[in-house]
């Protein structure tokens, strides 16, 4: 006998699954209007609950959160001191309007009285914009008292259709039930069971597509600012680079100049070396002359030849000048010792230039005589 197949667990269609959410929604609704209407009986605990049901039920639709009552009472305690602190303000700035709107009744100016009628509808709607946002802030966010009304009155206006839904989903039902007591006495258990938790889970919808739309605003304005930033760097580092390879003008030049030095100070030599090659010829052609006198003159007297001058001619008083320049200019060649490069370190103590070892042989020589 063939054992039988586990039978396959069929996926729910699109009616059970939307039938599925919503009994999830309305059991979510019934458990926040609960926990709302508790937190909120000592009346000045009203903003740190609205706050806490704010924020469980925006975070009940995106999937954080499994269980109300535990993550309301922690969102209750987290929010607390900020809450309570704006629903005071809250609180002082009605009374400041019921107090604008007795004044305007009681005056008997016409001007006068229409003047305050358009700053109290003013003032009203201010106060409207700003409660848009403020405790669901407060909720969804760590933040400042002044800077959650800053943001929400931005937000108001920046979102002003959105503004605009939650507070006819608030007002409407509160002003009817006032203007119209039967409604309220017909339908308050509702109240007490369901219509916070509905109009709280309502308006969260269009809170979260608020807050999810300023949130990627705001990260793709701080991405596109890094990028920037990185772009700036990038063109100041490529320019930095681009100033030390490019030498400025005052290098440019004094490297011109070391140049030219190098190059006057090459001809000199050439010159001085010139110079000392006609000098040898000279003391050969002397040294010549004298042997003939001996050999050939007999009885003829010696002539005593006159001592030899240290030969410094314009080329060599030239290199002189352009080595002091170059000295000075920091552009002294390599090969030599100083200004006087090539040389013996001689010439500095003698006052002139110095050809080393051709000195010496005409001083041996005048010894010798």
């Amino acid at each position: 006998m063939a054992a039988k197949q586990p039978k396959k667990q069929e996926k729910p269609s699109e009616r059970e699954w939307r039938l599925r959410k919503g009994l999830d929604a309305f059991g979510n609704m019934f458990a926040l209007n609960v926990c709302f209407v508790i937190a909120s009986l000592p009346v000045i605990t009203i903003g740190a609950s609205l706050s806490a049901t704010y924020a469980m039920a925006i975070r009940l639709q995106e999937d954080e959160e499994e269980t109300v009552v535990h993550g309301f009472i922690h969102e209750f305690k987290r929010s607390f001191k900020q809450a309570t602190l704006a629903w005071l303000l809250v609180l002082v700035a009605t009374a400041i309007l019921l107090a604008e709107n007795i004044l305007v009744n009681n005056t008997t100016s016409h001007g006068i009285a229409v003047f305050y009628t358009i700053v109290f509808y003013l003032e009203l709607l201010l106060l409207a914009l700003v409660l848009a946002f403020l405790f669901p802030m407060i909720g969804r966010y760590t933040t400042t008292v002044k800077l959650a009304i800053k943001n929400s009155l931005l937000l108001s206006v920046g979102y002003v259709f959105s503004a605009i839904k939650i507070i006819v989903a608030w007002v409407a039902p509160i002003a009817l039930s006032i203007i119209y007591p039967l409604i309220f006495i017909y339908t308050w258990y509702l109240w007490l069971l369901l219509i916070f938790g509905a109009i709280i889970w309502g308006t969260s919808h269009t809170i979260r597509y608020v807050f999810r739309t300023n949130e990627d605003a705001i990260e793709s304005a701080r991405e596109q600012k890094e990028q920037e930033e990185r772009e700036a760097a990038e063109k100041e580092a490529a320019r930095r680079g681009a100033r030390k390879r490019k030498p400025s003008a005052k290098v440019a030049k004094d490297e011109k100049a070391a140049d030219a030095d190098e190059q006057t100070a090459d001809k000199n030599e050439k010159a001085v070396d010139k110079n000392e090659s006609s000098a040898d010829k000279g003391e050969k052609t002397a040294d010549k002359g004298v042997k003939t006198g001996k050999n050939g003159g007999g009885d003829a007297p010696e002539k005593e030849l006159p001592p030899k001058k240290e030969l410094i001619g314009v080329a060599a008083k030239a290199n002189v000048l352009k080595g002091t320049s170059a000295a000075n200019n920091n552009t002294i060649r390599k090969t030599g010792t100083g200004t006087n490069s090539g040389y013996s370190s001689k010439s500095s103590q003698n006052g002139g230039w110095y050809r080393g070892d051709k000195y010496d042989k005409s001083k041996k020589k005048k010894k010798k005589k």
